[in-house]
């Protein structure tokens, strides 16, 4: 079947199915559900997507045959980086002073966070030559509290190093601590969570989320968050909702004894 080449042909490149969605830009649950239907029931532009991300030419797909593009380097630019050109384009000079001064920002944030993880990974091995008793595992660490409660308005705040006496989950991004008590027993109020960034969990996990400008620690349920706390309701996801990352445990005083 076609869609089992195309299954392969993208663990082949990517991994995984997960980490792919997320490259072509695509929600897993909806990519899993093409793979599983058959390509022909998918939309159509989600299929254009999957083909110009792995440069797989759409009309031998949609001949049931996959074939790569015979010339895939004439644009170096995904679909969404295209549109967002034509948007920056069409703009208008107060609209790209606006533009280029959140861009320099959001870079400088990011080349900031990379050089941090190098340092990180660098202490990491230098710890390791002294001897396994002395070694330090470096994580990023926010100080503003997320919500277990009722919300709490999103920081933008840099991250500090944290260094740990043993390693943290594997996968964790950084921690943060938690205010509020509407995820106890689980979570409690001022727990250090450990969390993996990611854009999307699966339901009955806790995961960190952003919704109405507020930062939320929440189960993910079917098109609601619940608290583990019965003293609180569920509350409805609205569409603004983004999950920002998969809350892999609590950092204990056994990480910085």
């Amino acid at each position: 079947m076609i869609e089992q080449e195309l299954k392969a042909l993208i663990i082949e490149r990517y991994s995984s199915i997960r980490e792919f969605s997320v490259a072509v830009g695509i929600p897993y649950t909806t990519l899993d559900s093409i793979l599983k239907r058959g390509v022909e029931k998918a939309n159509v532009l989600n299929i254009v997507k999957i083909c110009h991300v792995l440069g797989v030419d759409v009309t031998a797909l949609a001949s049931g045959k996959i074939e790569e593009k015979k010339d895939i380097s004439h644009s170096v630019f995904s679909i969404e980086e295209e549109t967002h050109i034509k948007k920056y384009r069409s703009l208008d000079g107060y609209g790209r002073d606006m533009v280029d001064t959140v861009l320099d920002k959001e870079h400088a944030r990011c080349a900031d966070l990379k050089a941090k993880r190098e340092h990180a990974r660098r202490s990491t091995e230098e710890s390791a030559e002294i001897g396994a008793e002395n070694v330090l595992y470096v994580v990023s660490r926010y100080a503003s509290p997320m919500s277990a409660g009722t919300g709490m308005e999103a920081g933008q705040e840099a991250p500090e190093e944290q260094y740990l006496v043993k390693a943290p989950p594997r996968g964790t991004s950084y921690i943060a601590p938690v205010r509020g008590d509407s995820m106890e027993p689980t979570y409690s109020d001022g727990d250090l969570l450990f969390i993996r960034a990611t854009p999307e969990i699966e339901a009955g996990q806790v995961g960190v989320f952003l919704m109405g400008g507020q930062q939320w620690v929440k189960e993910l349920g079917e098109g609601e968050l619940i608290s583990h706390n019965e003293e609180y309701e569920p509350i409805p996801m609205t569409e603004d909702i983004i999950c920002q990352g998969l809350v892999l445990g609590v950092c204990d005083e056994s990480y910085f004894a």
